[in-house]
C-alpha cells in the first residue's frame, strides 16, 4: 500500500483526506512541518502532499527544506489559491510533480497519487541500478588494473603484444574513469 504524507494547516482538510483515502493508502497527516519531517524519517513515504498557504511556511518552502534529506518522495502541491507565482516557485524550487487545486476531485487525486507512487518506485529502482553499476565499474576497473599489471610484466608474452594489451587495457580503464573520453 502506498504511504502518503499530507501536510495542511487546516484540520478539516486532513480529516477529509484521511476519510477519503484511508482504504486506498497508508495516510499520514499533520498540521506541523516539523512533524511531517519526523514522519518522513520514520515511514517509507512515497508521496508528499502539502498545502501551499500555511501560516509558518509555504508548501514550496517545505519542499525545499526536505529536498536534500528526502529527494525520492514525489511532491504534490495542493492549494485553493490560483497563484501563478506559487506554481512557478513550486516547479522551479520545490520540484513538484503536480499542482492540485482545492477542492480536490477524489477520483482524480487518487489517480495522481497512484501515478506519483509509480514514479517514486521508478526513481528508487533507478537509484539502485546506478549504485549497482557504479560498484560494478569500480570492480571492473580494479580487475583491469590487475590484468594490465600482469600482462605488462609477464615474461612469456612478446614485448609488442604486452604493449598492445597494456595500451588497450589503459584505454578501457581511462574510459571507465571518464566515459566521455574516447575509447
Amino acid at each position: 500500500m502506498i504511504h502518503v504524507l499530507y501536510l495542511d494547516d487546516e484540520e478539516h482538510n486532513l480529516t477529509a483526506f484521511r476519510a477519503a483515502f484511508r482504504r486506498d493508502f497508508h495516510v499520514h497527516i499533520t498540521t506541523a512541518p516539523s512533524e511531517a519531517v519526523r514522519m518522513l524519517q520514520e515511514f517509507p513515504i512515497e508521496v508528499v502532499i502539502s498545502d501551499q498557504k500555511m501560516p509558518d511556511i509555504s508548501g514550496v518552502e517545505f519542499f525545499e527544506m526536505i529536498m536534500a534529506d528526502h529527494p525520492d518522495p514525489v511532491r504534490m502541491l495542493l492549494t485553493g489559491h490560483a497563484d501563478i507565482d506559487a506554481v512557478i516557485d513550486a516547479i522551479n524550487k520545490g520540484r513538484i510533480y503536480k499542482y492540485i487545486s482545492k477542492p480536490w476531485n477524489e477520483a482524480e487525486l487518487k489517480r495522481l497519487v497512484e501515478e506519483a507512487a509509480e514514479l517514486y518506485r521508478a526513481r528508487v529502482r533507478s537509484s539502485q541500478l546506478n549504485r549497482s553499476y557504479s560498484e560494478n565499474l569500480v570492480l571492473l576497473r580494479n580487475t583491469l588494473h590487475q590484468i594490465q599489471t600482469e600482462c605488462t610484466s609477464h615474461p612469456d608474452v612478446p614485448e609488442e603484444q604486452r604493449m598492445a594489451w597494456g595500451n588497450a587495457l589503459k584505454r578501457a580503464i581511462a574510459w571507465i574513469e571518464n566515459p566521455e573520453s574516447p575509447f
